[in-house]
């Protein structure tokens, strides 16, 4: 079993990462180019709308190109759609508001972020979205719900916001001019460095055991989404050598693991970098299924996606209603900050850090905000200021997330116009929120669906070997390559059940070491037949074959040391 990292090493690691300044640079110009634009025109009033539009460019950074405009479309129409809904709803709030209604009309801004962010968190986890995940979206489109205080139609709202992630998919793809692999090489090479760095160190710490299996799987994910690869396969015969050097370097992978004693999946809760690759296997792994798979399979009521979502909900309503009773008037704010902890479904203690890092950072972050309020920030400073911060929260993203939150905190801020409110009143209410935020996600951690993650677990195996069964019906009729769909389906399966158990270990040690058996004999399994699969691929198998593959399957179903109830 993976070892379990202390606190302190949650709390301090600082993940080294590919190298993420021209990523960032995108992002703040995505901000700047069309903010200096809407200044050069005269329309001052609308810069912010168009910078919040302009967060697509995030969304699209590691894709290669082949899959990051349509990724970078959808993140762009989302926040379009996100930013008008909330400027629509805000506008409903605030006329009761400043007809003398009560601040309890600020309910609706709160249902809408809290939707919003429920749906989002149960999204992401379902398709294994990489960061920032939902967080933008949700963010924007609060940001949005006050928007309303500056008179500016909703409609104009999210057309504004659509010129700006507009230009940030024009600046995602342009590079592609240039270079069209350049991300999936970029990749492989990024793998390379972080092995050799692994293999190099004596005593390799925490963070780079982390940064080689965290590159290891990025490299195949830019594989699959650039069709280099597809159903265990080489799809593109000239881009070989990067499925080859991609390959050796996890063999090094492993063997040095092997080596020092480690187990790399210790590293797996430490990050939100969702992880569909196998780090002790050297066979081209399949590409994920699809979307609509991930999402049905996530429909179960114990399943991670599912229980996250209620987390983020629970926690979100509490600290936007109590902040409201206070007489705070940002509830999205509260709800972004609860997001923020939630969002990927941490464990006990991994969240708790996650919440401690939030309160770090916020603090800090407001700090960045009081200042940029003292200077008088308008017009050229404050766009610099956002583009800066844009800047930041890009670079930081998956290096270190308290060091992520300074920049976010002041970009929040900026972008809801919080600049035109007095100073003091704004430290205070945001400080109060985003420690309401933080309580009442710690109390939905550890109160929350308590046995969630074993009953996910013994859901899991159900399914795995499900998947089993049906890959081998497939194979009666068809070859392997034939049964590419159940080949791909059970792997996703496979390392499904994987990361529950890693995360039943985090939360019950002592019940993931009574399954801990049977998790290896599932693996073991499951991937014995897609490694038959691989060898036999463009050839039906014979009786004999398909009755050896079935035998196998039901001694494993037999030899479960736990009871369970397995599909017949």
């Amino acid at each position: 079993m993976p070892q379990r990292p202390n606190p302190w090493q949650l709390l301090t690691a600082f993940h080294p990462s590919a190298p993420r300044w021209p990523g960032a640079l995108r992002a703040a110009l995505a901000i700047f180019l069309p903010g200096a634009a809407a200044l050069l025109l005269g329309f001052d009033n609308v810069m912010l709308l168009i910078a919040a539009g302009g967060c697509t460019v995030i969304y699209g950074e590691g894709h290669p190109y082949r899959a990051r405009w349509r990724v970078m479309v959808i993140a762009g129409g989302l926040l379009t759609l996100g930013t008008t809904g909330g400027a629509f709803v805000g506008s409903t709030a605030w006329e009761q508001i400043d007809t003398g209604a009560t601040l309890w009309w600020l309910l609706l801004p709160a249902l809408y972020c809290t939707a919003m962010a429920t749906v989002g968190a149960f999204v992401q986890n379902a398709l294994h979205l990489r960061p920032p995940g939902a967080f933008f979206i949700v963010m924007v489109s609060g940001g949005a719900t006050m928007v309303a205080r500056l008179g500016i139609n909703p409609i104009e709202v999210g057309l504004w916001a659509s010129i700006g992630a507009a230009t940030g998919v024009l600046l995602g793809i342009a590079p592609a001019l240039f270079d069209a692999h350049a991300p999936e090489r970029r990749a492989v090479i990024n793998l390379d460095k972080a092995v050799a760095d692994f293999e190099a160190a004596e005593e390799p710490t925490l963070s780079q055991r982390h940064q080689a299996a965290d590159a290891l799987a990025a490299a195949w994910e830019a594989l699959g989404d650039a069709g280099v690869i597809h159903a265990g396969s080489i799809a593109k015969p000239e881009l070989t050598y990067l499925v080859t050097r991609t390959r050796e370097s996890q063999l090094r992978l492993a063997r040095r693991t092997a080596e020092l004693g480690m187990n790399l999946s210790d590293t797996d809760r430490l990050t939100d970098s969702p992880s569909l690759v196998d780090p002790s296997r050297a066979a081209i792994p399949h590409t994920r299924p699809s979307n609509s798979y991930r999402i049905y399979r996530s429909l179960d009521p114990n399943s991670h996606s599912m229980i996250t979502a209620q987390k983020v909900m629970i926690a979100s309503l509490a600290a936007a209603v109590i902040g409201i009773a206070f007489g705070f008037t940002r509830p999205d704010w509260a709800i972004v900050s609860a997001l923020l902890t939630l969002q990927w479904g941490p464990n006990r203690w991994s969240g708790q850090i996650r919440g401690l890092r939030r309160v770090i950072g916020s603090l800090l972050g407001i700090g960045v905000f009081a200042a940029f309020h003292l200077m008088g920030l308008s017009g050229w400073g404050l766009l610099i200021a956002l583009a800066i911060c844009q800047f930041g929260a890009e670079f930081f993203v998956v290096k270190n997330y308290a060091l992520c939150v300074i920049f976010t905190t002041p970009l929040a801020l900026l972008l809801g116009n919080s600049v035109t409110d007095p100073l003091g009143e704004v430290v205070v209410s945001r400080t109060v929120e985003v420690l309401l935020s933080v309580v009442f996600a710690s109390l939905a951690l550890w109160f929350w669906a308590p046995r969630s993650d074993g009953r996910n677990h013994a859901g899991l195996v159900v399914r795995a070997f499900g998947q089993m069964g049906d890959l081998l019906r497939a194979l009666t009729t068809t070859s392997p390559e034939g049964a590419t769909r159940q080949r791909r389906d059970l792997q996703y399966e496979l390392l499904s059940e994987r990361a529950a158990i890693l995360a039943l270990a985090e939360v019950d040690r002592a019940e993931a070491a009574r399954r801990w058996d049977d998790h290896l004999l599932i693996q073991r399994t499951g991937y014995a037949m897609l490694d038959y699969c691989n060898a036999h691929n463009d050839r039906e198998l014979s009786f004999a074959e398909l009755v050896s593959l079935a035998e196998a399957l039901r001694d494993a179903r037999k030899a479960l040391s736990t009871k369970r109830s397995l599909p017949a």
